[in-house]
């Protein structure tokens, strides 16, 4: 019988580092990321291509200035996952529509992932976009761009709250969740704990028609707002809109310009 020998201190410790730099990698795919990006900046791109940097990396991200005179504020736009900066829709006619309202608006490039992702893997790729999201709310001037929001769908919404309750940005005043969802049996989701959180007022808007993670987990965000005196937080719904708002696009638009306006607009002269 062969003995089982003990692995030493070194290469255990290896091990470990390797384990943990492989579950991030599993959550996004930097080659589709990539490919993405490439195709996005072409001259066809309705919008300007910035780069923005984070450490070592690079990732797009697609500027629509304010088509008026005065500009209302700034608007980061987080799409969801399985879509990209400029889904044709939510994302993309989101920005053309508040860049006309009068919102300079900033699309971002999330990490992408192939796949589904559990748990761990979505709580993996909230961490990434982290920085991101970062980036791209130090791209604006706090002189010209006194206040931003912060406009996130499906899993771009999460990254948004959690991206707040970890790092509270004076600059951000308002978040709009579109199709957003919890684990309303995990205690420790961190959505759940950043709407718990956060100060920040929350429009929690979603389609009646909207995926079951959305829906069925709407009374709890709900009451987590509630039990947490969270009186920013605002909880909408669509009627017959599905997760995409698919022939919907246009009440999508009015109702979220309106909500920004009426918690966030700052005019400043462009």
């Amino acid at each position: 019988m062969s003995k089982c020998h003990p692995v030493p201190p070194g290469i255990a410790a290896l091990l470990l580092l390797m384990v943990a730099v492989a579950v991030p990698l599993q959550a996004a795919n930097l080659t589709l990321e990539r490919r993405i990006s490439a195709a996005l900046d072409s001259p066809n791109l309705s919008g300007k291509a910035v780069w923005l940097e984070n450490g070592n990396s690079r990732f797009l991200a697609i500027y629509s200035p304010s088509e008026t005179k005065l500009s209302l504020g700034g608007v980061l736009i987080l799409h969801d996952q399985g879509t990209h900066a400029d889904w044709a829709e939510v994302i993309q006619p989101l920005r053309k529509h508040l860049a006309k309202q009068g919102w300079n608006t900033l699309a971002l490039q999330l990490p992408a992932t192939d796949t589904n992702p559990d748990a761990t893997a979505r709580l993996n790729l909230m961490e990434q976009a982290s920085p991101r999201i970062q980036s791209a709310i130090d791209y604006f001037d706090p002189q010209q761009q006194p206040n931003l929001v912060l406009v996130g769908h499906g899993l771009g919404a999460a990254m948004a709250l959690h991206h707040l309750a970890k790092q509270p940005n004076q600059r951000v005043n308002a978040i709009a969740a579109i199709g957003l969802s919890i684990d309303p049996s995990d205690e420790s989701d961190p959505v759940s704990q950043a709407i718990a959180q956060l100060q920040t007022p929350i429009l929690d808007l979603f389609g009646s028609r909207d995926l079951p993670s959305v829906t069925e987990s709407a009374a709890k965000r709900r009451q987590i707002a509630s039990s947490n005196a969270r009186e920013g937080y605002r909880q909408e719904t669509l009627n017959g809109a599905d997760h995409f708002f698919s022939g919907m696009q246009s009440s999508l638009n009015h109702r979220i310009h309106a909500w920004l306006k009426r918690t966030s607009a700052v005019e400043v002269q462009n």
